[in-house]
């Protein structure tokens, strides 16, 4: 059972990537998580690429310390549900727990009673995201109880996966975690599914160049302060003919639009939403000349692999990005890099890569290349695999298994 709290599995890159691995190898996956949006109420039950998708309504905060523990006491509760209910139909050997966030240490250490061995599946670092979405002494106290609650968190689990050397070493300093129990799995796309597909010039809305987001946006994304590139492109360098194609949902969207509104400049950017059709999704980065990656240095985002900069990368795309560590380490040479918080410096280098043509091919050659080579989802499976293996023998039913051979 892989568990899920801030997102719809499937559309979730990682999660479902890691769930259509495991049913390819022969393991029976339930996936339990919110539902999509717009879904009527979730409670939902049924079968994907024979995958079993449960799903729970839940009340996504937005902002303030009363949102996000409302969407937390509700999670839990229904999550616990759902396991318990999962259980009762047929007890799993395996429980793999996402954050963020770091709070269901308790249901690890009962299922683990029962017989499950736990897989701590890390995304995102749950203590760097509370600090950056509250200020002041309550960020400070919300802030410990994160630590402390991700300490329980690793400390619950057999095996801990992390997306990146940054989550591996905080596992092993933060968490205590014994090397051999950490298995580094990167974002990476498919590269036999996520490939290039011809550009759809309409989606360009009548606009020279685009210039495409793809991905959640919440605070410690930095997509509402990209509206300050945007007003820089259109209204500093008079550079009417760029749309900005923003693609994805989150907790600071609606607020983005307002501001966008506000400073005139909503035609020149287009908001879909969370793009749940993949193929769609691929056209519209095809068609873009330029990606972007927003996301400015902070203790969680120097220590983070966005998933967007794979795909982008996937499909042959430059990118523009703020330095960040694991950002220079999965882009190279695909990505043209701006110090961090300097937003006429980060408009400036997108739209000189908008005029050089020759440069965008050959840093998009450069990408799709690294993808194919190195980090495609095809190569991170087996690390996956492997821990699940791992995982496997820690479980009550393989050691009955070993007992009776």
């Amino acid at each position: 059972m892989i568990v899920v709290e801030n997102c719809y599995g499937p559309s979730d890159t990682r999660v479902w990537a890691e769930a259509a691995s495991l049913r390819a190898d022969g393991w029976e996956v339930t996936v339990l998580c919110p539902a999509a949006e717009g879904a009527n109420g979730g409670g939902e039950t049924r079968v994907i690429d024979g995958i079993v998708l449960r799903t729970f309504a839940l009340p996504i905060a937005t902002r303030g310390v009363q949102s996000y523990l409302r969407e937390y006491a509700v999670a839990y509760r229904r999550i616990a549900q759902g396991m318990r209910t999962a259980w009762q139909e047929g007890p799993f050997a395996v429980v793999h727990f996402c954050n963020p966030p770091d709070i269901f240490f308790p249901l690890a250490v009962l299922y683990r009673l029962r017989g499950a061995a736990i897989i701590f599946d890390h995304h995102d670092l749950f203590p760097e995201v509370i600090r950056t979405r509250f200020q002041g002494w309550v960020g400070g106290v919300l802030h410990g109880l994160a630590r402390v609650a991700e300490f329980l968190t690793y400390r619950s689990a057999d095996i801990v996966l992390t997306t990146n050397r940054s989550g591996e070493q905080v596992a092993r300093i933060r968490g205590k975690v014994p090397p051999e129990r950490v298995y580094v799995v990167r974002n990476g796309p498919r590269v036999d599914q996520f490939v290039p597909v011809a550009p759809v010039p309409a989606l360009k809305r009548g606009f020279r160049y685009m210039a495409c987001y793809a991905g959640v946006m919440s605070q410690q994304d930095n997509v509402l302060e990209f509206a300050e590139i945007v007003r820089d492109v259109v209204l500093r360098q008079g550079r009417t003919d760029v749309l900005f194609a923003l693609l994805g949902d989150g907790a600071v969207r609606a607020e983005m639009k307002e501001r966008l509104y506000e400073w005139g400049l909503a035609e020149y950017v287009h908001m879909p939403g969370m793009l749940q059709d993949k193929l769609l999704l691929r056209r519209y980065l095809c068609t873009a000349d330029v990606c972007l990656a927003p996301e400015q240095s902070s203790p969680l985002n120097d220590r983070s692999t966005f998933i967007k900069v794979g795909e982008y990368m996937a499909m042959a795309k430059p990118i523009v990005a703020y330095d960040l560590a694991e950002t220079r380490y999965t882009a190279g040479e695909a990505a043209v890099y701006v110090e961090t918080g300097n937003a006429r410096r980060y408009a400036e280098e997108l739209v000189a890569l908008l005029d050089d043509p020759e440069r965008r091919e050959r840093m998009g050659a450069a990408g799709r290349a690294r993808v194919v080579r190195e980090l495609a989802w095809e190569y991170q499976e087996r690390r996956l695999l492997a821990a699940y293996d791992t995982a496997w023998r820690r479980s009550r039913p393989a050691r009955r298994q070993a007992a009776v051979l």
